[in-house]
């Protein structure tokens, strides 16, 4: 299995950097991604496309750019000229991650997890606002089990991208009956002693039926600047080999890179469309 996160927070490319990024990515892609209002958002989504043909340079012998990545009508990119190979990406927050198997389906999803930033709301606010979409346990999970409001908005997020992991997993957008999934947690906090600790004993219930013989979940922290942290969750067939996600340089995605376009002046408009957005 293939699993790798990239910290486009850190990432200030130069026009060299971001031309010959879109050197290797469909015109239907980069108009989707300069249509972004921010900077943030377009850097995670050029950088999502380049990971996509990391991983697919890193899972077959021939050359990433062989392969046509379309999208589901979920919006979920995939290679329609070999299905046995199965991958799904997630961007939020600083990191953009994806994992890609040969053996089955993969969901993968990522949220912020502990920030510096003040929240706007209390986290009974958000969590009641969408209490809709946990079960009891969830909810006591999140709002009951700790007074101090950073936590608890932890396992706010640690619940979210559980339950994101499956939908993605399942390959379907928005609109699946969230309530539906129970997820119970064994393993409560993380070992921050342990950086690349991997937590797979959460199970899910689906209609209060547990799947533990057909899927599991894994669970990593990466631990950021200014003791920030962020969750990457799997959800994959339990037959897996538990493994961290590695983390990827801007220099390793360009230099597995395999241009589709090769005329070097027919793209600087790209990046002029880049400057035009708005930093923050």
């Amino acid at each position: 299995m293939f699993r790798f996160y990239f910290n486009s927070e850190k990432w200030n490319p130069t026009r060299e950097q971001w031309l010959a990024a879109t050197r290797c990515i469909t015109t239907k892609e980069l108009e989707r991604i300069h249509r972004f209002v921010f900077q943030r958002d377009a850097k995670s989504a050029l950088v999502g496309q380049l990971l996509i043909r990391f991983i697919l340079s890193k899972a077959f012998p021939q050359s990433s750019s062989s392969f046509v990545v379309e999208r589901t009508p979920y919006g979920r990119p995939q290679i329609i000229s070999n299905p046995s190979f199965d991958f799904n990406l997630s961007h939020q927050y600083q990191l953009v991650c994806i994992a890609g198997t040969f053996d089955g389906r993969v969901g993968c999803d990522t949220m912020e997890y502990r920030v510096n930033a003040s929240r706007r709301d209390s986290i009974e606010s958000t969590a009641n606002l969408l209490q809709r979409e946990f079960t009891p346990t969830e909810y006591d999970f999140i709002v009951r089990t700790s007074s101090d409001e950073t936590v608890r908005f932890q396992h706010f997020h640690r619940i979210w991208s559980l339950k994101e992991s499956y939908v993605k997993w399942l390959g379907q957008g928005v609109g699946y009956p969230l309530a539906q999934l129970n997820f119970s947690i064994r393993t409560r906090e993380f070992d921050s002693s342990q950086p690349d600790q991997i937590v797979s004993d959460t199970n899910l219930e689906i209609n209060q039926q547990s799947v533990r013989d057909e899927l599991r979940f894994d669970e990593q922290i990466v631990y950021l600047d200014d003791n920030e942290q962020q969750i990457l969750t799997v959800c994959l067939k339990p037959t897996h080999q538990c493994q961290p996600f590695v983390e990827v340089s801007i220099e390793d995605l360009l230099n597995a890179r395999v241009p589709l376009n090769t005329n070097e002046n027919a793209d600087e408009n790209w990046w002029l469309l880049f400057e035009k957005q708005k930093l923050s």
